[in-house]
Protein backbone atom coordinates (compact mmCIF):
# COMPACT_ATOMS: atom_id res chain seq x y z
CA UNK A 1 0.00 0.00 0.00
CA UNK A 2 1.02 3.61 -0.59
CA UNK A 3 1.54 6.46 1.86
CA UNK A 4 -1.92 8.09 1.77
CA UNK A 5 -3.63 4.74 2.33
CA UNK A 6 -1.46 4.05 5.38
CA UNK A 7 -2.03 7.57 6.67
CA UNK A 8 -5.79 7.30 6.28
CA UNK A 9 -6.18 4.03 8.16
CA UNK A 10 -3.90 5.43 10.87
CA UNK A 11 -6.17 8.44 11.19
CA UNK A 12 -9.22 6.18 11.48
CA UNK A 13 -7.53 4.14 14.20
CA UNK A 14 -6.56 7.34 15.95
CA UNK A 15 -10.14 8.55 15.75
CA UNK A 16 -11.32 5.43 17.56
CA UNK A 17 -8.66 5.77 20.27
CA UNK A 18 -9.22 9.52 20.66
CA UNK A 19 -12.94 9.06 21.13
CA UNK A 20 -12.44 6.32 23.72
CA UNK A 21 -9.81 8.22 25.71
CA UNK A 22 -11.18 11.71 25.19
CA UNK A 23 -7.98 13.16 23.73
CA UNK A 24 -7.81 14.12 20.05
CA UNK A 25 -4.00 14.11 20.12
CA UNK A 26 -4.09 10.32 19.75
CA UNK A 27 -5.29 10.79 16.17
CA UNK A 28 -1.91 12.24 15.29
CA UNK A 29 0.05 9.59 17.21
CA UNK A 30 -1.74 6.70 15.48
CA UNK A 31 -1.31 8.39 12.10
CA UNK A 32 2.40 8.82 12.81
CA UNK A 33 2.69 5.13 13.62
CA UNK A 34 0.90 4.22 10.40
CA UNK A 35 3.57 5.90 8.25
CA UNK A 36 6.53 5.34 10.61
CA UNK A 37 7.76 2.07 9.03
CA UNK A 38 8.23 3.81 5.67
CA UNK A 39 9.70 6.94 7.24
CA UNK A 40 12.27 4.72 8.92
CA UNK A 41 12.96 2.02 6.35
CA UNK A 42 12.85 3.81 2.98
CA UNK A 43 15.71 6.27 3.69
CA UNK A 44 17.77 3.62 5.47
CA UNK A 45 17.23 0.84 2.93
CA UNK A 46 17.18 2.84 -0.30
CA UNK A 47 19.70 5.59 0.56
CA UNK A 48 22.09 4.53 3.32
CA UNK A 49 22.28 0.92 2.12
CA UNK A 50 21.35 1.43 -1.53
CA UNK A 51 24.52 -0.25 -2.73
CA UNK A 52 24.03 -3.42 -0.70
CA UNK A 53 20.59 -3.96 0.80
CA UNK A 54 18.40 -1.64 -1.31
CA UNK A 55 15.19 -2.72 0.42
CA UNK A 56 12.50 -0.56 1.97
CA UNK A 57 10.99 -3.24 4.19
CA UNK A 58 13.41 -3.85 7.00
CA UNK A 59 13.41 -2.72 10.65
CA UNK A 60 10.10 -0.85 10.84
CA UNK A 61 8.30 -3.59 8.91
CA UNK A 62 9.32 -6.35 11.31
CA UNK A 63 7.50 -7.97 14.21
CA UNK A 64 10.46 -7.30 16.51
CA UNK A 65 9.99 -3.54 16.06
CA UNK A 66 6.24 -3.83 16.70
CA UNK A 67 6.75 -6.01 19.78
CA UNK A 68 9.29 -3.52 21.16
CA UNK A 69 6.81 -0.67 20.78
CA UNK A 70 4.08 -2.72 22.45
CA UNK A 71 6.26 -3.75 25.39
CA UNK A 72 7.53 -0.22 26.06
CA UNK A 73 4.03 1.14 25.42
CA UNK A 74 2.47 -1.19 28.00
CA UNK A 75 5.20 -0.24 30.48
CA UNK A 76 4.48 3.48 29.99
CA UNK A 77 0.76 2.89 30.22
CA UNK A 78 1.05 1.04 33.52
CA UNK A 79 3.66 3.33 35.07
CA UNK A 80 2.61 6.74 33.75
CA UNK A 81 -0.85 6.06 32.33
CA UNK A 82 0.41 7.22 28.93
CA UNK A 83 -1.25 5.58 25.92
CA UNK A 84 0.87 7.50 23.39
CA UNK A 85 3.26 4.72 22.42
CA UNK A 86 0.46 2.16 22.22
CA UNK A 87 -1.35 4.46 19.77
CA UNK A 88 1.84 4.60 17.70
CA UNK A 89 2.10 0.80 17.89
CA UNK A 90 -1.48 0.46 16.64
CA UNK A 91 -0.54 2.54 13.61
CA UNK A 92 2.58 0.45 12.97
CA UNK A 93 0.52 -2.75 13.20
CA UNK A 94 -1.93 -1.39 10.61
CA UNK A 95 0.99 -0.61 8.28
CA UNK A 96 2.38 -4.13 8.53
CA UNK A 97 -1.06 -5.64 7.93
CA UNK A 98 -1.73 -3.52 4.84
CA UNK A 99 1.72 -4.41 3.51
CA UNK A 100 0.85 -8.10 4.07
CA UNK A 101 4.24 -8.60 5.68
CA UNK A 102 3.52 -12.29 6.33
CA UNK A 103 4.14 -12.80 2.59
CA UNK A 104 7.77 -11.74 3.14
CA UNK A 105 8.56 -13.76 6.27
CA UNK A 106 12.32 -13.13 6.21
CA UNK A 107 11.74 -9.41 6.76
CA UNK A 108 8.72 -9.82 9.05
CA UNK A 109 10.34 -12.36 11.39
CA UNK A 110 13.85 -10.91 11.19
CA UNK A 111 16.29 -12.09 12.53
CA UNK A 112 14.75 -15.53 13.08
CA UNK A 113 14.92 -16.64 9.43
CA UNK A 114 18.30 -15.14 8.55
CA UNK A 115 19.51 -11.84 7.06
CA UNK A 116 17.39 -9.48 4.98
CA UNK A 117 17.07 -10.19 1.28
CA UNK A 118 18.52 -7.50 -0.95
CA UNK A 119 16.30 -5.75 -3.49
CA UNK A 120 16.83 -4.56 -7.04
CA UNK A 121 15.40 -1.06 -7.50
CA UNK A 122 16.41 1.61 -10.00
CA UNK A 123 15.44 5.20 -9.14
CA UNK A 124 13.22 3.93 -6.35
CA UNK A 125 12.03 7.29 -5.04
CA UNK A 126 11.28 8.69 -8.50
CA UNK A 127 9.22 5.65 -9.43
CA UNK A 128 7.52 5.64 -6.02
CA UNK A 129 6.44 9.27 -6.36
CA UNK A 130 5.13 8.59 -9.88
CA UNK A 131 3.14 5.62 -8.61
CA UNK A 132 1.71 7.72 -5.78
CA UNK A 133 0.49 10.62 -7.91
CA UNK A 134 -0.86 8.35 -10.66
CA UNK A 135 -3.01 6.29 -8.27
CA UNK A 136 -6.56 7.61 -7.91
CA UNK A 137 -6.98 5.77 -4.62
CA UNK A 138 -4.23 7.89 -3.04
CA UNK A 139 -6.04 11.12 -3.90
CA UNK A 140 -9.28 9.70 -2.53
CA UNK A 141 -7.60 8.72 0.74
CA UNK A 142 -6.06 12.18 1.04
CA UNK A 143 -9.44 13.85 0.56
CA UNK A 144 -11.12 11.41 2.93
CA UNK A 145 -8.46 12.21 5.54
CA UNK A 146 -9.39 15.90 5.57
CA UNK A 147 -12.29 15.81 8.09
CA UNK A 148 -10.27 13.63 10.50
CA UNK A 149 -7.25 15.92 10.26
CA UNK A 150 -9.47 18.93 10.95
CA UNK A 151 -10.90 17.14 13.99
CA UNK A 152 -7.38 16.39 15.22
CA UNK A 153 -6.13 19.96 14.78
CA UNK A 154 -9.23 21.98 15.63
CA UNK A 155 -10.89 22.95 18.86
CA UNK A 156 -14.42 21.85 19.81
CA UNK A 157 -17.06 24.20 18.46
CA UNK A 158 -14.59 26.25 16.44
CA UNK A 159 -13.75 26.65 12.75
CA UNK A 160 -16.53 26.06 10.21
CA UNK A 161 -18.96 23.25 11.12
CA UNK A 162 -20.60 23.53 7.70
CA UNK A 163 -17.30 22.77 6.00
CA UNK A 164 -16.68 19.87 8.35
CA UNK A 165 -20.05 18.31 7.55
CA UNK A 166 -19.48 18.76 3.82
CA UNK A 167 -16.05 17.15 4.01
CA UNK A 168 -17.44 14.25 6.04
CA UNK A 169 -20.18 13.58 3.46
CA UNK A 170 -17.64 13.86 0.65
CA UNK A 171 -15.33 11.37 2.38
CA UNK A 172 -18.12 8.81 2.76
CA UNK A 173 -19.15 9.11 -0.90
CA UNK A 174 -15.58 8.91 -2.20
CA UNK A 175 -14.76 5.89 -0.05
CA UNK A 176 -17.97 4.15 -1.15
CA UNK A 177 -17.08 4.77 -4.81
CA UNK A 178 -13.53 3.51 -4.24
CA UNK A 179 -14.78 0.38 -2.48
CA UNK A 180 -17.22 -0.43 -5.28
CA UNK A 181 -14.64 0.24 -8.00
CA UNK A 182 -12.04 -1.91 -6.22
CA UNK A 183 -14.42 -4.82 -5.83
CA UNK A 184 -15.39 -4.56 -9.51
CA UNK A 185 -11.74 -4.49 -10.55
CA UNK A 186 -11.13 -7.58 -8.41
CA UNK A 187 -14.20 -9.40 -9.75
CA UNK A 188 -13.39 -8.72 -13.39
CA UNK A 189 -9.71 -9.49 -13.01
CA UNK A 190 -8.36 -6.07 -13.98
CA UNK A 191 -4.55 -6.49 -13.78
CA UNK A 192 -3.77 -2.81 -13.28
CA UNK A 193 -5.83 0.34 -13.36
CA UNK A 194 -5.84 4.02 -12.45
CA UNK A 195 -7.11 3.04 -9.01
CA UNK A 196 -3.64 1.93 -7.91
CA UNK A 197 -0.40 1.66 -9.86
CA UNK A 198 0.79 -1.92 -10.10
CA UNK A 199 -2.27 -3.27 -8.29
CA UNK A 200 -3.08 -6.97 -8.22
CA UNK A 201 -6.16 -8.88 -7.03
CA UNK A 202 -5.08 -8.78 -3.38
CA UNK A 203 -4.42 -5.05 -3.58
CA UNK A 204 -7.97 -4.41 -4.78
CA UNK A 205 -9.35 -6.37 -1.85
CA UNK A 206 -7.19 -4.37 0.55
CA UNK A 207 -8.34 -1.10 -1.03
CA UNK A 208 -11.95 -2.20 -0.57
CA UNK A 209 -11.27 -3.24 3.03
CA UNK A 210 -9.69 0.13 3.85
CA UNK A 211 -12.61 1.87 2.15
CA UNK A 212 -15.16 -0.05 4.22
CA UNK A 213 -13.20 0.51 7.44
CA UNK A 214 -13.05 4.22 6.66
CA UNK A 215 -16.77 4.45 5.97
CA UNK A 216 -17.62 2.64 9.21
CA UNK A 217 -15.22 4.78 11.23
CA UNK A 218 -16.41 8.07 9.77
CA UNK A 219 -20.10 7.22 10.16
CA UNK A 220 -19.58 5.87 13.67
CA UNK A 221 -17.78 9.03 14.80
CA UNK A 222 -19.54 11.47 12.49
CA UNK A 223 -20.74 13.70 15.33
CA UNK A 224 -17.18 13.86 16.67
CA UNK A 225 -15.92 14.94 13.25
CA UNK A 226 -18.68 17.45 12.59
CA UNK A 227 -18.24 19.05 15.97
CA UNK A 228 -14.47 19.26 15.59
Amino acid sequence: MFVACHLFIGLVLGLVIADRLGDRRFIGFAALGAVLPDLLDKPVGHILFAGSLNSGRIIGHGLFFLMLLLIVGIFLWRRRESFVLLAVAAGVASHQILDTMWTTPIAWYFPLLGPYESGDFTNYFGNAILAEVSSLSEWIFLLASAPIILAACGRPGCDTPGLRRALTRMAILLLAALTLASLCARAFGVPESILMAGAGPEDYLLLAAVGVAGIIGIIRYREYLDAG
